[in-house]
């Protein structure tokens, strides 16, 4: 996710987060694309910044690269502590994350990849 300025902000972008007025109403739902005419609406709002989704640009190997370069620095960092229970499950909780993150950015290359096969 990346806050820009509307004035930065693309057709096509992706939100990020919902966007609602001052009094809750809903603007624009989570997912949404940029438009021309949701960026006018914006300005006229006085509303100044938007959260997009950032492009992953990494390849699946190199997520997977960077996934095993996390497990090794856990297992050296947590090598002489791994006898304490505490320290044991704190290393085991950071590699699950490390492992949710990575099947989370190659989930999210799965669509762009069936997209661009169906043109």
């Amino acid at each position: 996710m990346k806050r820009i300025s509307i004035e930065h902000a693309q057709p096509g972008q992706v939100l990020a987060q919902k966007l609602s007025r001052g009094d809750g109403v809903l603007l624009a739902s989570q997912g949404a694309e940029v438009t021309e005419g949701l960026l006018r609406m914006l300005a006229r709002m006085n509303i100044d910044t938007i959260v997009i989704e950032e492009e992953n640009k990494l390849s699946p190997e190199e997520v997977e690269e960077i996934y095993q370069k996390r497990l090794s620095e856990l297992k050296a960092r947590f090598a002489r502590v791994m006898n304490q229970p505490v320290l044991a499950s704190l290393r085991t909780a950071l590699a699950e994350r490390a492992r949710r993150e990575r099947d989370e950015a190659l989930a999210a290359m799965i669509p762009a990849a069936e997209e661009g096969g169906s043109a």
